[in-house]
């Protein structure tokens, strides 16, 4: 299976699903620090995310206008069921 990294504008339409940016933005990957210093807006956030997929919350689900990310067992069973 090939992967291929979201565009930003792709996860620009994620982040809008979202509720902003930050919601996509794992703070936990390793790159977080390396990137954050260079950041001075959220589209800053969006480019850097499509050039280091790490710094996306996973799992993320899209449906329909609805966006899971991370998992949370409850609120994906309460949400997907």
């Amino acid at each position: 299976m090939v992967l291929h990294p979201l565009a930003p504008e792709a996860l620009a339409r994620l982040a809008a699903k979202a509720g902003g940016v930050e919601a996509l933005l794992s703070r936990k990957s390793p790159k977080y620090k390396e990137y954050a210093g260079r950041v001075t807006t959220p589209d800053d956030w969006l480019t850097f995310m499509a050039e280091e997929p790490r710094l996306i919350r996973r799992p993320l689900l899209e449906r329909d206008t609805d966006v899971l990310i991370g998992f949370d067992p409850d609120e994906w069973q309460r949400r997907l069921l």
